[in-house]
């Protein structure tokens, strides 16, 4: 009887062992029971990554164990809120889909400081100028003092005063000059030898800085020049004729390797992509706005400008896209644009357009965060900093609420909003 009990119950040992082993070996690889589909689903996982590094997780409301970056594995399919914080940040609070066997990923979350500090540089200006390397920008004050911020370094340089208030122009690529007009008149402002050379140009259209410091490309009489600044003048005392088309020129600027001029011609208007340094023809466009010319890309494929109040993206293999605009922006393949009444991002790569928001009040400026994962909107006076993930709600953070004019500048990292009114030029501490 004793010896039959012990073999019922190694063998009920057995079998619950046989029974048990792949349920629990299911349960850890996250398999569940769905009672209210009445069957047998793998759970899924978040992947969370935050800048900065080191934030808590919270998954409806229950702490997580790890911090980010980190896999929250486990997670029962369905709809998740999903809370990040952090001491001293604003939290950021999203709810996700998790479906079964598979991986939502939260990545491109960026903590923004609740006390967003404001430290004032000194007096404003209504304009600023800046740089190629987008790290210094340049003003003048109501005094006409010449000063430049740098935002990387978050301090302001006192230059020099001027003699009148110049509009100024363009830097050097080198960074030690900047181009400056009075009229039709130019001028050449060395800064480290804080000295103003005036340009013995009458005259002149438009004059911008070319790639090189040396070199400065002009357009008067319907003809394009290059004037090599730090030079003698050819034996005619005239610069170097760079391009004559024949047609009127309207406008012009360089982009890379690349000289983008608008035409026209029998009351058309064309743009015309040429290499600098062949001047061979890339590409022609017509029927095109007037308007000033800004590039926003220029490449063998690609090229994507503005033209007045719209926006052109070309594409050699494809039709001309035309999309009406008031502000546009570039960032790697995606376009962050406003109508006025709309922000629209567009994947010029892959002919996607997304509406983010359409307002009744104006939208008075948009531009990208340096990360591209963000961009700042400024609608009715209000400053804001919105993500671009689109799932359930977007975050935002209101970084200002007052009426002045304001232009904006981000550090490289997108730590500091450098903001410059006509009253002060100041900062943003924002991460």
């Amino acid at each position: 009887m004793e010896k039959t009990l012990r073999k019922i119950t190694v063998s009920a040992f057995f079998i619950l062992f046989f029974i048990l082993a792949p349920l629990l070996t299911a349960y850890s690889l996250g398999y569940r029971y769905d009672f209210s589909n009445g069957n047998i689903q793998k759970n899924g996982a978040f992947y969370v990554k935050s800048y900065p590094r080191g934030a808590e997780i919270f998954v409806d409301n229950e702490k997580n164990k790890s911090k980010t970056p980190t896999q929250v594995i486990n997670v029962l399919p369905g709809e998740h809120e999903l809370t990040i914080t952090k001491d001293t940040y604003a939290s950021w609070t999203k709810n996700l889909d998790i479906y079964s066997g598979e991986t939502t990923f939260a990545e491109d979350i960026v903590l923004f400081l609740e006390d967003r500090t404001k430290t004032t540089l000194g007096s404003g200006s209504d304009k600023l100028l800046l740089n190629k390397n987008k790290d210094k920008y340049a003003f003048l004050d109501i005094n006409q003092q010449l000063l430049i911020t740098d935002v990387e370094q978050a301090k302001i340089f006192e230059i020099e005063t001027l003699d009148r208030d110049y509009e100024l122009m363009d830097w050097s690529s080198d960074n030690q000059q900047i181009l400056l007009r009075d009229g039709s008149k130019y001028f050449s402002f060395n800064i480290d030898q804080k000295k103003l050379n005036a340009i013995p140009i009458p005259d002149v259209d438009k004059m911008i800085w070319e790639n090189n410091s040396d070199s400065l490309l002009y357009l008067k009489n319907n003809k394009l020049y290059r004037h090599h600044h730090k030079a003698a003048w050819n034996s005619s005392g005239q610069a170097d004729e760079l391009l004559d088309i024949q047609h009127y020129i309207n406008d012009f600027t360089i982009k890379d390797k690349w000289l983008i001029i608008q035409y026209t011609f029998d009351k058309n208007n064309f743009i015309q992509q040429l290499d600098k340094n062949t001047l061979e023809i890339k590409q022609v466009i017509n029927n095109v706005n007037l308007g000033k010319l800004d590039v926003l890309l220029a490449e063998d494929n690609y090229l994507i400008f503005t033209l007045g109040s719209k926006l052109y993206i070309k594409n050699i293999f494809r039709d001309l896209i035309v999309i009406p605009i008031t502000i546009a922006h570039l960032y790697g393949e995606k376009l962050l644009m406003t109508n006025g009444h709309e922000i629209i991002i567009f994947n010029y790569e892959e002919d996607l357009q997304d509406l983010i928001d359409r307002l009744s009040n104006i939208v008075a400026d948009v531009f990208w965060h340096p990360n591209g994962s963000y961009f700042v909107s400024e609608i009715n006076d209000n400053t804001t900093l919105t993500e671009l993930d689109g799932r359930d709600k977007r975050n935002n953070i209101e970084l200002l609420n007052n009426p002045r004019k304001k232009n904006y500048v981000f550090d490289k990292k997108g730590e500091r909003l450098f903001i410059l009114t006509p009253e002060e030029n100041y900062y943003l501490t924002i991460q």
